[in-house]
């Protein structure tokens, strides 16, 4: 069994990310282009319905498993690792099981009462067999990250994408001529398969590993007995929060899916537009917003186990290291796509979605960038801290002020959708900050003033070279060529700056497990 070290992991998570967000990118792009933004906008505004229950769902438990999974290896209680996931997979799929059941009977009177477009019912109901689905596979995943064993999860990632988007291209061809309600439920029922398919490449994985784990890890089967009661315990303690968290942040996901094209329609916008409007902000703004996410979500899932496994051994310098290299790394990363994203908003909109009205919404959300990057790593330090109950509380304090702020700002005619990107940004701030304190408070800090300042000097002069070099080709070539030319560049240089600053620690991130 090959354990990863905490940049490894994050590396290997990070690299298929990457594969799953081109991917899903490109086809995003693709739908856009030949469907248009109504379909994705009903896709999208019952989505966080499905994510929500599924939240409720895994009541936090995969979480759970990472990081007790975790603590138990760093104490080489094997026996107990094996023994938690085995129980909360069993949770998982009494709980999977029992709210598809009852969300088959109360889904009509949910999706009339919430949502003024009918047709999004039968996306809907093409979801829910995900719930049981997604449950079961999230307890082998969290087995497995537990364990710092990042490459299975990794693969049933990709090819998970992989045969989604490949269904729902077909469907969405074949399904195109019956109408956009049709278009939307083949979208649905591409996204059930690719999760069917996931659940047995993991449970494959989960057999070949089976024998081999009993192998290695049977010289540490007599170690301390941990009792089923505690382990459940323990388990819903964790998860708990957690799943406040979580279920506050999809609450407020789907009421923005309905809020926003409600708050739209109420501005003078029929139903139709609102909804490619909402398509445009979901589907291209906060889409392209999101591209670091890859780096931040592999960061904080590899950061669960990492920082657990310092926690229990003590070890709290490793613990600081861990916590101040994710958040600086996350930093000198987010921090260049940031002004990328404002300063080629609208080419980024126009080249890759034919949609450059969109880049308006999108550079409003990039003033915000960083520290919804920043925000998202450090929940993941705060996880593996344990420190569940702040973060549902910071979680919160960001779903109030962005809910008040949509409500307020959409409504204002100058602003309309615009106005929902600006209470993002606000949102994303606040969390950022209370995150950070938090962590400041419980672990500290160990930046250097070279560390904040010398990838804003790098970024300064990519920003620079792309604005120069917009300006002087301008008259030689198309817009697209120029974006692709000025942000290639421009990406090399801060890359080559901050390699030879030594911004990045390429030492580190190869160094094996020990």
């Amino acid at each position: 069994m090959t354990r990863h070290s905490f940049m490894q992991g994050a590396l290997i998570l990070f690299i298929s990310g990457i594969f799953v967000k081109i991917v899903g990118f490109t086809f995003q792009i693709l739908v856009i282009r030949l469907i248009g933004t109504e379909a994705v906008g009903l896709y999208n505004m019952v989505f966080p319905l499905y994510i929500t229950v599924l939240v409720i769902t895994t009541a936090g438990l995969p979480l759970a498993i990472s990081k007790m999974v975790a603590q138990q290896v760093a104490l080489n209680n094997y026996k107990a690792a094996i023994k938690i996931f085995k129980i909360c997979l069993l949770l998982l799929v009494l709980l999977g099981f029992t709210f598809t059941v009852v969300l088959i009977i109360v889904s009509p009177f949910i999706i009339e009462n919430l949502y003024d477009d009918p047709r999004v019912i039968w996306c809907f109901y093409t979801m829910l067999p995900g719930i049981l689905i997604v449950s079961i596979c999230s307890a082998f995943r969290g087995f497995f990250q537990g364990l710092q064993e990042m490459f299975a999860p990794a693969i049933t990632q990709c090819v998970e994408q992989i045969v989604r988007v490949s269904l729902a291209l077909i469907l969405i061809t074949k399904l195109q001529p019956y109408g956009i309600k049709m278009v939307a439920v083949g979208l649905s029922a591409s996204m059930i398969t690719g999760e069917i398919i996931g659940l047995i490449l993991i449970y494959i994985f989960y057999l070949f590993k089976k024998n081999k784990l009993k192998k290695e890890l049977g010289n540490f089967l007599g170690s301390l007995e941990v009792s089923i009661r505690k382990i459940i315990l323990e388990l819903f303690s964790f998860g708990f929060p957690t799943t406040l968290t979580r279920l506050t942040a999809s609450l407020v996901l789907t009421f923005e899916a309905s809020l926003i094209p409600l708050t739209l329609q109420k501005s003078g916008y029929n139903i139709n537009q609102a909804a490619s409007i909402y398509g445009q902000f979901s589907g291209v703004a906060i889409t392209l917003l999101t591209i670091p996410t890859v780096l931040t979500f592999s960061l904080a899932t590899s950061l669960v186990p990492s920082i657990s496994e310092a926690e229990a051994q003590g070890k709290l310098s490793a613990l600081q290291f861990r916590s101040t290299e994710a958040l600086r790394l996350t930093y000198v990363f987010g921090l260049p796509v940031a002004i990328i994203l404002f300063l080629k908003a609208s080419n980024l909109s126009s080249l890759l979605f034919n949609l450059p009205d969109a880049g308006i919404t999108l550079r409003y959300l990039a003033c915000g960038a960083i520290f919804l990057y920043l925000a998202q790593t450090s929940n993941g330090i705060l996880q593996g801290l344990g420190l569940v109950k702040n973060i549902l509380f910071n979680t919160i304090v960001g779903a109030v002020i962005k809910i008040l702020g949509i409500i307020y700002l959409v409504s204002i005619p100058q602003l309309n959708i615009n106005g929902a990107a600006i209470a993002f940004v606000i949102s994303y701030i606040v969390v950022c900050l209370l995150n950070l304190y938090i962590i400041y408070l419980n672990t500290g800090f160990n930046f250097t003033i070279f560390q904040i300042i010398l990838p804003m000097i790098a970024a300064f002069f990519m920003g620079g070279l792309i604005f120069w070099e917009t300006k002087i080709l301008s008259s030689y070539l198309s817009q697209n060529l120029i974006t692709i030319v000025s942000l290639s560049t421009g990406s090399f240089l801060y890359l080559f700056l901050v390699s030879i600053w030594k911004q990045i620690n390429f030492k580190y991130i190869f160094k094996k497990k020990g």
